[in-house]
């Protein structure tokens, strides 16, 4: 049988072209989009040793800093936690199509994060915050693996104001939305600022990124999507005992800590538009005075010092 050369050269040269590639991992450079992410590079003023540097375990994307680990003082854990927590049993994220089972993580003997043996679940740190309450809840998941794409493959193509949810395993659920992506190099991240005490409610969610050493067996950094507890919008109650005698409009306070005052508006023709006339301070008389005030109608709304108002009281007048 003759051997066709020109077919054989071809072969060859596409299963070397295919050995690059995997080589210097080109196929992820060319299927990642422009992303949002800000390199910080060098977060805690200060850089590892550098022998610490040349070391890139395969699969670690839990290391966050090697100089130190999940049991130093810097990363709260909560004891107790408050009623609106919740342990996360899974995590959707529609705008890069994830949704996946999460476990529950601890600290290694080492002093690491835990990491979920299967690349397509995301691991949460469960001595840490529960998702829902105060603090830096935090979950990480592996970017890829020996066998390709793992679950937080595209986690750096989310954006600013993108939404994910999670969801307990008493099936509640937290949505949080998306405020910055940061990474970092690998042995020198901001543990308190990922890990550490904070009055928001946040979550954290944590994967590889950066170039691949394939001789080292991973990424050279770490991603870090931050991220804040979407909740329901607040409400402000309305006034009570709105009436008209005479001159006068008055209404009875709002008995809550931190209404600011009331915007008091006003109708001249039969209900059909009102329009403001009138700001009044919470410290001030809840009152309003207009000569021909028994001849119009009103309303009046409470705000709050966050600016939030109130829907419209009950109608007075006429």
């Amino acid at each position: 049988m003759k051997l066709n050369w020109r077919l054989y050269f071809t072969v060859m040269g596409l299963i070397a072209l295919f050995l690059v590639i995997y080589e210097t991992n080109a196929w992820a450079v060319w299927t990642k989009e422009d992303t949002q992410v800000v390199r910080v590079e060098n977060p805690q003023s200060q850089s590892a040793p550098e022998e610490k540097q040349k070391e890139i375990l395969e699969g670690e994307f839990t290391v966050i800093n090697k100089d130190e680990n999940m049991n130093d003082e810097k990363v709260v854990k909560n004891e107790k936690q408050a009623e609106e927590g919740i342990i996360p049993t899974r995590i959707r994220i529609p705008s890069i199509d994830v949704d996946a089972k999460i476990e529950s993580v601890g600290v290694l003997d080492n002093g690491e994060m835990g990491v979920p043996e299967d690349p397509l679940k995301a691991g949460w740190f469960e001595p840490g915050t529960q998702p829902g309450n105060r603090g830096n809840a935090v979950i990480a998941g592996h970017v890829d693996s020996k066998t390709g794409p793992a679950v937080f493959y595209h986690l750096d193509q989310m954006k600013k104001g993108d939404e994910f949810t999670v969801t307990g395993k008493d099936g509640k659920e937290k949505t949080y939305v998306v405020q910055k992506l940061e990474s970092y190099p690998q042995y020198n991240s901001p543990i308190e600022k990922i890990f550490g005490s904070t009055n928001e409610k946040r979550l954290n969610l944590i994967t590889c990124t950066g170039e691949f050493i394939r001789d080292k067996g991973g990424h050279q950094d770490r991603l870090v999507v931050y991220s804040t507890l979407k909740e329901p919008k607040e409400t402000v109650p309305s006034p009570t005992n709105v009436q008209v005698s005479g001159a006068f409009l008055t209404w009875y306070a709002v008995r809550e800590d931190d209404i600011a005052g009331y915007r008091v508006y006003e109708s001249r023709d039969g209900g059909e538009t009102f329009d403001k006339v009138a700001s009044v301070s919470q410290h001030e008389r809840k009152a309003y005075s207009e000569p021909k005030a028994s001849e119009y109608e009103y309303y009046v709304t409470a705000v709050n010092k966050d600016g939030t108002e109130s829907e419209p009281s009950t109608i007075a007048g006429e």
